[in-house]
């Protein structure tokens, strides 16, 4: 029995079969291109909206150390007008035993 005939159609099937693969792979390899130059340039503006965030950030809020200084500027005049309140007490209380 001669199997020359089913070698030659198996290899024509297994050639289609092999162009078939070899054609998606190509298709999803240029898909997969895109995708990733669709990421890419979608990166590049995520940088450049964090990059304007953090400027308005820097310009806008107050840092810690600002923050700080502002809150013990602010304890030191609380300080001042109790320590007032307290000689104004002393005051009233040594007029009244008079």
């Amino acid at each position: 029995m001669d199997y020359t005939a089913a070698v030659e159609i198996g290899c024509f099937f297994a050639t289609g079969i092999g162009g078939i693969f070899a054609y998606l792979w190509r298709r999803s390899q240029a898909q997969l291109d895109s995708t990733i130059d669709t990421h890419g340039s979608q990166l590049k503006s995520l940088d450049a909206e964090l990059a304007a965030y953090k400027l308005h950030v820097a310009e806008t809020y107050v840092t810690s150390n600002e923050l700080s200084k502002a809150i013990d500027a602010l304890n030191r005049a609380i300080d001042a007008v109790f320590g007032k309140l307290d000689r104004i007490e002393d005051k009233l209380d040594k007029k009244a035993d008079k």
